[in-house]
């Protein structure tokens, strides 16, 4: 990927209703008369490897490959799930979470956590969200008001439990849960150095998070 492309802003791509005035049947279908899920999906086949396509809160948002410390952050929170998860719980990594609809929303956390059954039940682009015990982001440097003032809304409408938001630019720690009515009822704030004690459906699993690193 060319070097002028790691530090692209993400953007946000509004389409219009559909509209098939005029078009003739051979035309290839273009974004004013195809779906959001549809646009989306066939963007993220055209982009480069690590760029995320996602809809949220009705617009597609593109976001560019993250820098090698987020990628860091993710790695050693995910080791430690992996040892103090329960037996039937896995982590998967880029696994996109929504519900089926032409232009509902759907989105692509860094991490996840959902019974392994379930993860291997089919093999379609998806995660159903009441499957889905955990979802994780790491604050992107270009992407911060996706993760920290959109997917809260994103994630809670969608029912999922638990979303951890770990912000890499000032050391600090949010543990949303309990969501109810397409918002989160508990948030618990912490900074690098506390340990995160999940709630239900994950009760009593610690994340450490002292030797997470900052951002430069």
């Amino acid at each position: 990927m060319a070097e002028s492309n790691r530090g692209a802003a993400p953007m946000s791509v509004a389409t219009a209703e559909p509209s098939s005035a005029g078009a003739p049947e051979e035309s290839p279908p273009t974004v004013e008369d195809t779906s959001l899920r549809s646009v989306a999906e066939r963007m993220a086949d055209m982009l480069p490897e690590g760029f995320r396509a996602e809809i949220l809160e009705g617009s597609i948002v593109v976001s560019p490959t993250p820098r090698k410390k987020h990628g860091g952050v993710i790695s050693r929170i995910q080791r430690q799930l992996i040892h103090r998860l329960p037996d039937d719980r896995d982590c998967y990594q880029v696994v996109a979470v929504g519900t089926p609809g032409d232009n509902a929303d759907f989105a692509i956390p860094d991490l996840l956590v959902m019974p392994a059954a379930e993860a291997e039940a089919d093999d379609g682009r998806l995660a159903a969200p009441d499957a889905v015990d955990l979802v994780l982001e790491v604050v992107s440097v270009r992407n911060a008001p996706a993760d920290i003032e959109i997917k809260p809304r994103v994630y809670a409408g969608m029912g999922i439990a638990i979303y951890l938001l770990v912000d890499p630019r000032d050391g600090s720690v949010i543990c949303y849960s309990d969501p109810r009515e397409g918002a989160y009822q508990a948030t618990h704030r912490m900074k690098f150095g506390d340990a995160v004690v999940l709630p239900e459906p994950l009760k009593d699993v610690r994340i450490e998070t002292d030797d997470l690193p900052l951002y430069a």
